[in-house]
């Protein structure tokens, strides 16, 4: 009757000779689950899978193989793996709701510092996050908006989580996130040391308990099974030390890897090789599991276009993207799927394909800047401690960006570095880790240096994902180099391996062929006799791929039931050169505008990566559409888009004055009117001019590109200005097929800047 009336009696705990096995069974399956998904990060991932699928009535075992296949899907963007991966994340969902009632229920402890079955909301937790995750990945308003209901069962459970975190801290006076000596003990102590063979168990047990022959095989199972894994053993492969090196590159992979003294040299300067302290499997689960999915979970909400960021701040989500970042390094402290994971959307973040923060928002000279000077020394003839701030704030990163300083949230360097080689070093099977490194050195300018480690694999690769995505950044360096020929045939290795969208991979390889077609056009193949000799076969694959092919396939390729964004987007653009072959009765090849694989390019920042002479060659390949070869008048929105890549590409050659000349004469003025007659609250406005729905994508990013413009020739002076070009780009809400992905740049952006 009482608990009719919603009176719960508290359960009753389970007696301790009963808990005793239950607590060490779980822990085993914890640290199984950790194994199988290691050899996953491996490259070898029947091994973990073999593990793991004899159990399919375990949340954690669930939950490890529902990793598996996150990563899968969100490596290779395949409609059917992300829907296996959904599926499975759900399943995972149900048992560690399952399991954590069941553990309340009989007030089973397997922790010291929190309560029963809280392990099981951090498997709740993630399973939500992931599979929201999965859901975004389509880049579509409609899913990104259906996430939301998971994405806020994950906050309201983490929220949960790191109160009792936060109430632990309180009592004892020691932050978790760190390791506490009372119950902890070194990682070189043997199995038979009682505390660590015994550390599972949060209380202490009876002698006949500690003589208990089963108890104390599965106890040393375990504490074996995590001196392993923390010495990362457990996968069978030689020590990380004999492959880990003091930096980044194919150069110095060749140059240091027999050299014993820079082998020494890198383990004693990298953090992330010291060997941690030994906590509870389960304790350790919990704490980085918690930082991982609420440091990723903030900083995915951070990064969501302001259409759905409205949409969030009404339910009650409050994400900050500083918040977030820090969760998500304590993650990549740990030794397990957590602080992979972790460094993975780190280098996302910080160095993949699609940077969310532009490296062109870069921190100005401290020393040059005049703004900072007169405030620091006092010159301004009033203070203003917002401006102080953001001073001090300039000092410490321009100081962390030229690598004198110490590491900071926006410029990590070399702690990112540090990780990154720690990894490679750990799972030397793996080409997702050389994949990254290869990233890394792209977004640093150093493309060929990436073709070549990418080039250096000399193994097959079992991650078909891995391989996808290993030969879609090959393309995408190719083509920042122009290296048109090699970039379509690497795009038919990649559409033998993947099938996330191989109407854009067919488009992207006849927009190649275009480009040599018109390249030989412009006398850029003069030297180049035998390609010169091609371009009547360069023509006919141009149009074959870009008018018959892709749009067939673009039409046919859904994820989740719905077309790609890309898709929608070469469908469109295909359209618009055919009206224009019809208008104007011009062969297909000559109906087309503004290099179309220039305007690929900078959706894959192939502008902030071209080195100078190949933004040279970009200047004049833009150029094609208005000069003497062009065969119909340039149209507006060709015009648009032309003159806001060459505007781009001026800046990025150092050119600023000419760049911005372009932008405030050709571009701005036709998208946005601004002054007196439209004054909001004393300040001059601005009233959009509204444009066609021909390439929807350019009107907010000329905005934006505009905001560089002042950042790049102001610096911290124009601050307040570089802000407001981003507002207005914010401002400019449209629902168009690219809208999520640009909507996240410009929101970055504004973010990074409001932060200094």
């Amino acid at each position: 009757m009482l608990r009719a009336l919603g009176f719960r009696s508290k359960p009753s705990a389970l007696p301790q000779d009963e808990s005793v096995p239950l607590i060490l069974k779980q822990a085993h399956d914890f640290e199984l689950a950790l194994k199988a998904m290691d050899y996953l990060l491996d490259d070898r991932t029947q091994e973990g899978l073999h593990l793991i699928e004899d159990d399919s009535d375990s949340a954690i075992k669930v939950l490890a193989l529902g990793v598996i296949r996150f990563l899968e899907a969100t490596l290779g963007f395949e409609p059917e793996v992300m829907k296996i991966a959904s599926e499975i994340l759900s399943k995972a969902e149900s048992l560690s709701s399952r399991e954590r009632s069941k553990n309340e229920s009989m007030a089973l402890k397997t922790s010291g510092h929190f309560p029963p079955g809280l392990e099981y909301a951090v498997t709740y937790a993630e399973s939500n996050l992931l599979n929201a995750l999965v859901m975004l990945l389509s880049e579509s308003m409609i899913e990104s908006a259906k996430a939301l209901y998971k994405l806020r069962k994950a906050y309201q459970t983490l929220d949960e989580i790191f109160k009792h975190i936060k109430e632990y801290e309180r009592q004892t006076g020691k932050k978790v996130t760190s390791y506490p000596n009372d119950s902890t003990v070194s990682v070189n102590s043997t199995g038979s040391n009682r505390a660590g063979k015994y550390l599972d168990i949060p209380f202490p047990l009876t002698s006949s308990q500690l003589k208990d022959e089963q108890i104390n095989r599965i106890a040393d199972q375990v504490s074996q099974m995590r001196l392993s894994r923390l010495n990362g053993a457990h996968i069978g492969n030689s020590p990380a030390s004999e492959r880990l090196r003091s930096t980044v590159g194919f150069q110095n992979k060749e140059s240091e890897c027999d050299d014993g003294e820079s082998q020494s040299e890198a383990e004693s300067t990298n953090k992330f090789s010291t060997v941690p302290e030994i906590e509870s499997t389960i304790d350790e689960f919990i704490i980085s599991g918690a930082n991982l999915c609420f440091g990723l979970l903030q900083l995915v909400l951070s990064l969501l276009p302001p259409s759905i960021g409205r949409v969030l701040s009404i339910v009650g989500f409050k994400a900050s993207r500083e918040n977030g970042l820090k969760m998500v390094w304590k993650s990549v402290e740990r030794r397990n799927i957590h602080g992979c994971i972790g460094l993975l959307g780190l280098l996302v973040f910080y160095d993949g394909p699609f940077q969310f923060t532009d490296s062109d928002f870069d921190i100005p000279d401290f020393n040059k800047a005049d703004f900072a000077e007169s405030v620091m020394s006092g010159k301004t003839q009033s203070t203003n401690l917002s401006r102080v701030r953001s001073a001090r704030i300039m000092q410490s990163e321009t100081r962390a960006f030229q690598g004198t300083g110490e590491p900071t949230l926006l410029h990590p360097g070399k702690k990112l570095e540090a990780a990154l080689l720690f990894a490679r070093a750990s799972f030397p099977n793996s080409a997702l880790w050389l994949l990254q490194e290869a990233r890394m050195l792209t977004s640093r300018g150093r493309l060929e240096e990436a073709l070549n480690l990418m080039e250096s694999i000399d193994r097959k690769i079992e991650m078909k994902q891995v391989e996808a995505l290993l030969l879609f950044d090959k393309v995408m360096i190719l083509i920042f180099l122009h290296r048109y020929e090699e970039a379509s045939v690497t795009i038919e290795d990649l559409l033998k391996v993947n099938e996330w969208s191989p109407g854009l991979y067919t488009y992207a390889s006849g927009c190649c062929f275009l480009e040599l077609y018109r390249m030989g056009k412009m006398g850029l193949l003069d030297s180049e006799p035998e390609k010169l000799a091609k371009i009547d076969h360069y023509k006919a694959q141009a149009v074959d791929l870009i008018f018959n092919k892709a749009p067939k396939l673009a039409k046919s390729g859904k994820i989740m039931s719905k077309q790609m964004p890309f898709d929608k987007f070469l469908c469109r653009k295909v359209a618009q050169f055919e009206s224009i072959s019809k208008k104007y009765q011009l062969d297909l090849i000559d109906s087309i505008g503004t290099s179309p694989i220039h305007e690929l390019a900078y959706f894959w920042n192939g502008y902030n990566r071209m080195p100078e002479s190949h933004l040279q060659v970009a200047d004049t390949m833009l150029g094609y559409s208005a000069s003497k070869h062009a065969k119909f008048p340039e149209l507006p929105n060709q015009k648009l888009i032309r003159n806001l890549l060459q505007s781009i590409t001026y800046r990025r050659l150092g050119q600023i004055d000419r760049g911005l000349k372009i932008m405030d004469t050709e571009i701005i003025p036709k998208l946005i009117e601004i002054g007196p007659q439209y004054q909001q609250n004393g300040h001059n406005g601005y009233k959009y001019i509204k444009q066609t729905d021909e390439d929807p994508w350019v009107y907010p990013t000329a905005l934006y590109e505009r905001a560089l413009f002042n950042w790049k020739s102001q610096g911290v002076d124009g601050l307040d200005e570089s802000k407001e070009w981003l507002r207005r780009a914010v401002g400019w809400a449209d629902d168009y097929e690219l809208s999520t992905r640009v909507g996240m740049k410009i929101k970055a952006a504004l973010d990074r800047l409001e932060g200094l």
